[in-house]
């Protein structure tokens, strides 16, 4: 007897995940319970397997979603996907990773994401110099819970790749520029530094729920720094005992 309500409940369980997997993901979208700040259009395909033509989020078109679920994921009571993104960005996004919706909310892991540092220079506040900024900015979310604005706790880490900085008077060499982020409570912040044979330097920066900001950092001259932009520094305050350049910004994004 004990055989056959195990048997039963095998069945029953192997339908309904049969069922939720096969579902046109048209259908699923109109009870899935998504976050306001995102929005899908041209969806095709099933929960199993599909992807949108466009997806946006907080009003930001990311391009094209495809995904795949992860079957296991659903013993646990989580909705996961392998997804890749950003065919079609307005940023020019690139990414893949996974995405979910769990008890908790939504969330992500082991995800991806690149995009041209001009894009980034074009969304962030105005420069007070003119700089050339080149190369590809790349984010890796280990993971992250969402909860609005931003997030409920998350950890991943910011790399931008590059050579070098343009300013009005010489290029200068910074190399890759490597920052720790962290999230509590939609409170992100973030830790970061790089090295050159021409200058180095360290940064924090806070970001709050609010969307105000704030950045401390500093800058060290080093012995191949061009000389052009060494005979300026004469006209900035004056460095502290280890020779490094502070400065500090806050704001609103």
């Amino acid at each position: 007897m004990k055989k056959k309500l195990l048997l039963i409940l095998v069945l029953v369980l192997t339908f309904i995940i049969s069922a939720l997997v096969h579902l046109p993901v048209s259908v699923a979208l109109n009870y899935a319970p998504l976050p306001a700040q995102l929005k899908l259009s041209g969806v095709s395909g099933t929960l199993w397997q599909g992807h949108a033509n466009q997806v946006t989020w907080q009003g930001r078109n990311i391009g094209e979603v495809r995904w795949q679920l992860v079957s296991s994921k659903l013993f646990t009571g989580k909705l996961e996907a392998k997804v890749r993104f950003g065919r079609g960005s307005d940023w020019q996004l690139k990414g893949r990773g996974n995405v979910g919706y769990g008890l908790s909310g939504a969330y992500a892991n082991n995800l991806i994401a690149s995009i041209p540092a001009e894009q980034v220079v074009a969304l962030a506040p105005s420069l007070p110099v003119p700089l050339g900024i080149s190369g590809h900015v790349e984010l890796s979310i280990n993971e992250w819970h969402y909860a609005s604005p931003y997030c409920k706790t998350g950890q991943g880490q910011l790399v931008w790749n590059t050579d070098s900085v343009g300013t009005p008077l010489a290029d200068l060499v910074i190399g890759p520029v490597v920052a720790d982020i962290n999230c509590q409570q939609s409170e992100i912040t973030a830790q970061g530094k790089q090295q050159s044979e021409q200058v180095s330097a360290e940064f924090d920066l806070v970001l709050n729920d609010k969307q105000r900001y704030q950045a401390k950092a500093w800058f060290m001259p080093q012995s191949e720094m061009p000389s052009a932009l060494a005979e300026q520094l004469k006209w900035l305050p004056k460095p502290d005992g280890q020779g490094r350049y502070q400065f500090s910004y806050n704001g609103r994004l």
